[in-house]
C-alpha cells in the first residue's frame, strides 16, 4: 500500500476515486449511499485539513490571496534587469533592495494567512517553507535574512544594504535554489484551494449530498 506524505498527495489520491464514483451513479440507492458515504467521509478528512468547512472558508481564501501575492514578489524580485549593472554608472541597488523587501512582507503573510488556517495545511507547508530557509540559512543569514520561532523573516536593513549584488543574485536570482524552494512550496498549495472550492461549489447540494 502506497503512503499519503501529506495533505497535497491525499487530496490528489482522492481525486480519481470521487471522479469514478461519480460516473457510475445509476439512481441505485444503494450505490448513491455509498457514495454520499464516501464523500462525508472524505469532506471530514479535509475538514481536518482546515481546508473544507464553511468557518474555514474566508481563511483559506486569505491564504490562496497570500499564495498569489507570494508568488508576485517572486517574479519581481526575480528579474534580471535589477542586478544588471549598467556599463559606465554605479549600481542602484534601491530598486532591487524593495523588491527583496516586498518578498519578506509577502513571505510573511502567507505564514500568518496558513497559521490563521491551521490544520494539515498549515502543519505541512509551514514545515515546508522552514525547511526551505534551513536549506539556504547560511546565505540568507550572511545578506541579512533571518527567521524567527514562527517561521517568519526580518530584515536587518543595514546589513541587506552593504550586501554586494552578486550575493543578493545568488539568493534571490531566478537561478537561486532557496526561490525555487519557496515557488514548489507555493504553487500545490493554489492548487490544492482551487480544486477544493471547486469540489466545494459544484459536487454538493444545499443539503451538502453529492450531487
Amino acid at each position: 500500500m502506497s503512503t499519503i506524505h501529506n495533505s497535497y498527495e491525499y487530496y490528489e489520491g482522492n481525486q480519481s476515486l470521487l471522479s469514478m464514483l461519480n460516473k457510475k451513479k445509476t439512481g441505485n440507492k444503494l450505490i448513491n449511499q455509498i457514495i454520499a458515504d464516501n464523500e462525508t467521509a472524505y469532506k471530514k478528512k479535509m475538514e481536518s485539513m482546515g481546508i473544507y468547512t464553511d468557518s474555514s472558508k474566508d481563511k483559506y481564501s486569505n491564504v490562496a490571496k497570500a499564495s498569489d501575492s507570494l508568488l508576485d514578489a517572486i517574479e519581481d524580485v526575480t528579474k534580471e534587469e535589477l542586478y544588471k549593472v549598467q556599463e559606465g554608472k554605479e549600481y542602484d541597488k534601491s530598486s532591487l533592495l524593495k523588491s527583496i523587501t516586498n518578498f519578506v512582507t509577502a513571505y510573511n503573510n502567507e505564514i500568518t494567512s496558513l497559521n490563521n488556517c491551521g490544520g494539515a495545511l498549515n502543519q505541512e507547508f509551514a514545515k515546508e517553507f522552514k525547511t526551505s530557509f534551513t536549506a539556504n540559512k547560511d546565505a540568507l543569514e550572511e545578506i541579512g535574512i533571518t527567521s524567527d520561532d514562527d517561521g517568519k523573516l526580518t530584515i536587518n536593513q543595514e546589513k541587506l544594504s552593504g550586501a554586494p549584488g552578486n550575493k543578493l543574485k545568488t539568493v534571490f536570482g531566478d537561478n537561486s535554489g532557496y526561490i525555487k524552494s519557496v515557488t514548489a512550496s507555493v504553487d500545490p498549495i493554489n492548487d490544492i484551494l482551487g480544486k477544493v472550492r471547486a469540489l466545494r461549489s459544484s459536487n454538493y447540494n444545499s443539503k451538502g449530498i453529492m450531487f
